[in-house]
């Protein structure tokens, strides 16, 4: 198996492994797909059952309630039947034979409804039973079956054998107050008959309710297949991953290993791997590149013994240059260190011309040192002239700065009395501004509160117009109470009461007139103050306005002054700032002279160093003179030195 695996490309082993890697998952998804169908096919079952179910009881629960109102319907029909109405009687035969109709049917139902829907018992039943002990009401079933076997059993016999009766008694026109007793019976039996059944219908519906929800039973299994398909095809996967892995990262840790061995020089180790797969292709080719290298090293080491004679006759030719001879060449052969040897000889060729140079220049720097040495006494002398002259300009330089000091030393106090007067200028103008402010804030609460009392003089004339209205109310009252208690004195004794009720009425009404006429009263005393109010306010508000435009005069006039000031701040600022400069000017030309002094003396000094540097200089040049000519030449034979190259 692994040899075919190894003859098959890592390409069509990557595509096989994916393809069964999703072929099987996809194989798991449709089984649980299909397990999943089934189990919504049987709760659609059992939620059709249970509609059944519910569409039974109702249907049961109806034609009870209609048998029961026939039967009530019954009694009245004797007195008309005993009258010998044979409408009535056909009537009445109609409604027992309804009657008998629905108590068969009830009877059939009732115990089909029994058989096939009981919770406990039906074998159809199975699944919802399964579906209510996983997540349902724990005593819906047990109740079901205790109604069911009370009605069915007890209620519905008794009720049914009550009814005979009294359809019996009516063919059998018994008098009317028999047949009321036994309808009382069958009334007594029919209500807990009704009542159970309601519940056996509440019940019904409660069951469909639970069915329709979705519950453990029916989660654990698909969540358990689930599980088991994820686990499985995570297995099944890992073993073809691992599979797949095996052939391809062992062949690769083989070449590793090989590598490894070549690296720690082992070069006759070679890779061992059979098949027709990319890996094994590539383990070929390092074989081959392996040969390849071994070729290459032998050929290698055979040119570097031939280089190593090469290199050794080159050394003996051009050793005696390490002793100064330049007049030595090397050996110009047609091989690989041909090109080396030439450039050997032109680097001697440019070496001896360079020593002829060098003895050249040195004779001609040693006679411009002579010169030079000459010439650098004059700067000498005139540098300690600078310096006296230099002492004099720094003793009027810190005389000028003494005197700028002082000057802008009196700008800088006139600068800070014109801040102070600013700074004053600028508060009162603040000051007149949170006047203005104020005052502007005292006029509008002075407007708002003339408004307020305007509002106040109008509510108060609103408050007379409806005490005008209760005094016409009380005195229509007075009238009223007036004519009832003259009514009730002409109407003699059957009127005596309401005498002191109309005149309770009638003291009421002046009571409310008086205290109306006092309220008028004290209203237009409100109205007379809030009116001479209103005027104050008016008035108020007119010298406000006045002592605002005021304010705002002078607040206009001290802006001008604050310009001015402000003005004439800036111009004491810039004469300040401007003897500032002159000062920090001859501070920093008073701070330069004795620079300037120094670095004369210093130049003077360094005139001086140099002159010894160039007589060290010329020391130097006779010691290279001196060096250079223990170089041999080809000049030096002919005794022509320093004239071939120059």
């Amino acid at each position: 198996m692994f040899k075919w695996v190894n003859n098959t490309p890592i390409f069509l082993r990557l595509l096989f492994a994916f393809a069964w890697a999703t072929i099987i998952p996809i194989s798991i998804i449709v089984l649980l797909t299909s397990i999943n169908f089934q189990t919504l096919d049987t709760t659609g079952a059992a939620i059709q059952k249970s509609n059944q179910a519910i569409k039974i009881t109702t249907t049961e629960l109806a034609d009870l309630q209609s048998m029961h109102t026939l039967l009530v319907a019954l009694l009245p029909t004797i007195t008309l039947n005993n009258k010998g109405h044979q409408a009535s009687s056909e009537m009445t035969s109609y409604s027992i034979f309804r009657v008998l109709s629905i108590e068969k049917s009830f009877d059939v139902n009732s115990a089909d409804y029994q058989r096939h829907y009981e919770l406990a018992t039906a074998q159809s039943m199975t699944d919802i039973r399964a579906i209510l002990s996983d997540h349902g009401p724990p005593t819906i079933i047990s109740r079901q079956h205790e109604l069911l076997v009370a009605i069915l059993q007890y209620q519905w016999p008794q009720y049914k054998d009550a009814q005979d009766a009294f359809l019996k008694g009516l063919y059998a026109h018994i008098p009317l107050a028999q047949a009321a007793s036994l309808l009382q019976q069958v009334d007594a039996l029919y209500t807990p008959l009704l009542t159970n059944w309601q519940e056996i219908v509440t019940i019904a519906r409660q069951v469909n309710t639970e069915t329709v929800k979705v519950g453990p039973s029916q989660l654990r299994p698909i969540l358990f297949g689930t599980i088991i398909a994820i686990l499985g095809s995570m297995v099944i996967v890992f073993l073809i991953g691992s599979l797949l892995n095996r052939t391809i990262t062992q062949p690769l840790r083989q070449l590793v290993a090989l590598t490894k061995r070549v690296m720690q020089g082992e070069i006759t180790a070679r890779a061992n791997l059979s098949g027709r797969d990319e890996i094994a292709r590539v383990s070929h080719a390092i074989n081959q590149m392996l040969d390849t290298i071994v070729e290459l090293m032998q050929k290698t080491r055979s040119k570097h013994d031939e280089l190593q004679l090469q290199v050794e006759k080159l050394i003996s030719d051009v050793r005696g240059v390490t002793v100064g001879d330049l007049r030595l060449r090397a050996e110009v052969m047609d091989t690989t260190l041909g090109t080396l040897a030439s450039s050997s000889n032109y680097m001697i060729n440019e070496l001896e011309s360079l020593v002829i140079r060098i003895k050249k220049v040195a004779r001609e720097v040693e006679a411009a040192t002579v010169n030079i040495l000459e010439q650098m006494a004059q700067p000498v002398k005139i540098g300690y002239l600078q310096i006296q002259q230099v002492a004099e300009a720094t003793t009027g330089v810190e005389q000028m700065t003494q005197i700028s000091h002082q000057a802008a030393h009196h700008a800088q106090q006139l600068h800070a009395v014109a801040d102070e007067a600013q700074r004053s200028v600028t508060e009162g103008h603040h000051a007149v501004r949170r006047t203005i402010d104020e005052i502007s804030h005292i006029q509008d609460n002075v407007q708002a509160t003339a408004s307020k009392v305007q509002m106040l003089g109008e509510r108060s004339e609103k408050i007379n117009n409806i005490v005008e209205v209760i005094s016409t109310i009380a005195y229509q009252t007075n009238r009223l109470a007036l004519d009832s208690a003259i009514q009730a004195a002409l109407a003699g004794e059957n009127a005596k009461g309401f005498a002191p009720v109309a005149v309770n009425i009638r003291q009421l009404a002046e009571q409310t007139k008086n205290h109306a006429n006092q309220i008028t009263r004290i209203v237009r005393s409100v109205r007379e103050d809030i009116a001479t109010a209103t005027h104050s306010m008016r008035n108020t508000v007119h010298e406000t306005s006045q002592q605002a435009a005021f304010i705002q005069d002078v607040a206009e006039a001290l802006d001008v002054i604050f310009t001015s000031v402000e003005r004439q701040t800036q111009e004491i600022a810039t004469i300040n700032q401007m003897a500032t400069q002159h000062w920090q000017s001859a501070n920093r030309i008073a701070q330069i002279m004795p620079h300037i002094s120094n670095t004369t003396q210093r130049n003077n000094e360094h005139i001086a160093m140099a002159s010894q540097h160039i007589q060290r200089l010329s020391q130097q040049v006779e010691l290279l003179r001196v060096s250079v000519g223990a170089f041999k030449v080809h000049t030096d034979q002919d005794g022509n030195t320093g004239t071939i190259f120059a």
